[in-house]
């Protein structure tokens, strides 16, 4: 439904300046190649479903829009259409999404898809060339009105995504408006329950509304109960925590447990740490430092640094200084306190070393 593109909600995104670039100046140079994968990869698109268009379709349309953007001439939008199967606008869309994902020049193609999937009625491609053009996504020409007035028409039609984006940008822009913000993020939950993890995080923060522990807990649940990993780990966090009521770890572990196996860093970071200490459930090392690497694969530093700990202690692991090293290297480039604290368990572990390398010489 959304596409490629998700809810923005970042509160920084507004701010976030790309220089505009004209397809000429993007597409200079560039032939079909540097636009879509190897015909390997496009098969595998197709097998995958993203697309339905042939290999020779989805080549005969990238060097048209090529041809066409490059020499700045007028948009071939019969053209491309009668080339997509049955006139289906929904194969623009998915088309668009391939070429954005897998080409770092395809930003002013794709917006051509997407534009033209829009004029023949596609609220996913709408939703896509709304979004580009509100960011100024890749480069593409940024118009705020026009995507903010897409994206309204996408929500009274009842589309989530944009439903959930005019209330973020509301909250940014217009803060004095949070009822209306908080009817559309209603909305959309019906749709997309990430929506309710925007509501539990506005009373948890008192963002824009009064603070209240109790109605950011009853949207955690009601997100929780669809599957929604986020609201499963905040769920944990306030289970562990006495502000709505007693503490129950058991429980608590068990929402983040929920949450992890679907894959949220911070979830399986939480998961690792209980079991390490034993809290909510048995104390496992092996468990716990299975659930650290799934973390630290993921970047998330402080599963990195208690890996890096147990391989260390050769504790759930088999001790591994070369794997310690690892672990803590790539911390140490996190900055702030956590990165300084990897940098000095770095030179501790450089001295041991270098003693027992000492110790180990032919005198």
């Amino acid at each position: 439904m959304g596409g490629i593109f998700e809810p923005f909600l970042d509160s920084k995104i507004d701010k976030i300046k790309q220089e505009a670039i004209s397809p000429k100046e993007l597409l200079f140079n560039k032939n079909v190649e540097d636009l879509l994968p190897d015909q390997d990869q496009l098969q595998l698109l197709i097998q995958h479903k993203q697309t339905n268009l042939s290999i020779e379709k989805q080549l005969e349309i990238a060097t048209v829009y090529c041809n066409v953007l490059r020499k700045e001439l007028l948009q071939p939008g019969k053209l491309i259409f009668y080339l997509v199967v049955d006139n289906k606008s929904t194969e623009l869309t998915a088309f668009g999404n391939v070429i954005l994902k897998t080409s770092k020049y395809g930003a002013p193609i794709a917006l051509e898809l997407y534009r033209l999937s829009m004029e023949k009625g596609d609220d996913s491609g709408a939703f896509s060339y709304a979004s580009m053009i509100y960011r100024g996504y890749r480069g593409t020409p940024k118009e705020e009105e026009k995507g903010i007035a897409i994206m309204s028409q996408l929500a009274q039609k009842g589309h989530p995504y944009a439903q959930m984006n005019l209330a973020a940008i509301i909250m940014r822009t217009q803060p004095s408006r949070v009822n209306s913000a908080l009817q559309l993020y209603e909305l959309a939950a019906a749709n997309v329950s990430s929506a309710y993890s925007e509501l539990g995080r506005m009373y948890r923060l008192g963002y824009g509304v009064h603070q209240d522990h109790l109605k950011a807990l009853d949207y955690f649940k009601k997100g929780a109960q669809t599957g929604n990993p986020q609201c499963q780990f905040m769920l944990g966090v306030y289970y562990s925590s006495s502000l709505v009521g007693e503490p129950d770890q058991t429980k608590a572990f068990k929402c983040f447990q929920k949450a992890a196996v679907k894959g949220l860093p911070e979830a399986q970071y939480n998961v690792g740490l209980r079991f390490l200490k034993g809290i909510g459930v048995e104390n496992n090392p092996f468990n716990a430092a299975e659930f650290f690497r799934m973390a630290a694969l993921q970047g998330f530093p402080l599963a990195q640094i208690n890996l890096a700990g147990m391989y260390y202690e050769g504790r759930g692991v088999k001790k591994d200084m070369e794997e310690a090293r690892h672990w803590l290297e790539k911390v140490s480039t996190a900055g702030g306190n956590i990165g300084k604290d990897a940098q000095k368990r770095l030179n501790e572990l450089d001295k041991l070393e270098g003693k027992n390398k000492d110790k180990c010489s032919i005198m």
